[in-house]
C-alpha cells in the first residue's frame, strides 16, 4: 500500500507544483527523481517475482517481462532531456499525460492490493492456493463462497477491471502521443520513440494476458 501511495502521490504533487509554483513548466530534477524511483520500483518487483517463481509461485511470465520493459523505459526516460521554456506546455505534454496515467495506475494499484490480498487469503483458507501464489482471473478464489460474498467479489472485480482498462487505454494514448511528438519534430529524440513503443507494447501485453486464460 505504501508503494501504491507513492506511485499515486508523487505525480499528484508534481502536477500541483507545476500549477502553483513552477508557472506551468516542470523542472527536470523532480521529474527525473520520480523516474529514478520508478526504475528502483520495477527492478525490485522484477527481482521479487523471479524469486517467487523460483520458489513455486504460479505468477505469469508476462508480468516479469512487463516489469523488465518498465525498467528499460524508466532507465531510458532518465536520459530524456525535459524541455523548458519557451512553449514548455506543448513540449512537456507527454510528461503531463504520463503523470496523469500514473495517478490512475496508482489508484488501480491500491484497489488491487487490497482486493487481491483478501482473495488470496480466501483461497489459502479454502486450500486452493499457497502463500507463494498470486491471484489472477475474474473468478479465481470465488469457489466455496456464499452467493452474496461471491457477487460482492465479482462486482469489485468488474469495478477494478474498468479502471485497469481505462489506464491501459491512456497508456496507449500516451505512447502514440510520444511517437507523434517525435515524428512531428516537437521532441525529435530517440528516447521518446522507444518510450512510446514500450508503453504501447506493455498495454497490449496486459490486455492479452487479461483476455487469454
Amino acid at each position: 500500500d505504501r508503494t501504491a501511495l507513492l506511485f499515486l502521490g508523487f505525480p499528484v504533487v508534481l502536477l500541483c507544483l507545476r500549477s502553483w509554483l513552477w508557472n506551468g513548466c516542470f523542472p527536470a530534477l523532480p521529474v527525473q527523481l520520480y523516474q529514478a524511483w520508478l526504475l528502483f520500483l520495477y527492478t525490485t518487483l522484477a527481482l521479487r517475482e523471479n524469486i517467487l517463481r523460483v520458489n513455486g509461485s504460479d505468477i505469469r511470465p508476462w508480468w516479469i517481462l512487463h516489469h523488465y520493459c518498465a525498467m528499460l523505459m524508466a532507465l531510458i526516460s532518465l536520459t530524456w532531456e525535459i524541455k523548458g521554456s519557451p512553449d514548455c506546455a506543448r513540449k512537456q505534454r507527454g510528461v503531463e499525460l504520463f503523470l496523469c496515467w500514473a495517478i490512475m495506475q496508482g489508484f488501480v494499484m491500491m484497489l488491487q492490493n487490497r482486493y487481491q490480498r483478501q482473495r488470496l487469503y480466501t483461497r489459502i483458507a479454502l486450500g486452493k492456493a499457497k502463500r507463494m501464489d498470486v491471484v489472477w482471473g475474474e473468478t479465481a478464489g470465488v469457489e466455496g463462497m456464499t452467493c452474496s460474498h461471491r457477487c460482492m467479489v465479482l462486482n469489485m472485480q468488474i469495478y477494478i477491471e474498468t479502471y485497469e482498462d481505462s489506464a491501459r487505454v491512456l497508456r496507449v494514448y500516451v505512447g502514440f502521443l510520444l511517437l507523434r511528438t517525435a515524428t512531428t519534430g516537437v521532441i525529435p529524440e530517440w528516447q521518446v520513440v522507444v518510450c512510446g513503443i514500450l508503453l504501447i507494447a506493455m498495454a497490449i501485453g496486459n490486455l492479452q494476458t487479461q483476455w487469454i486464460p
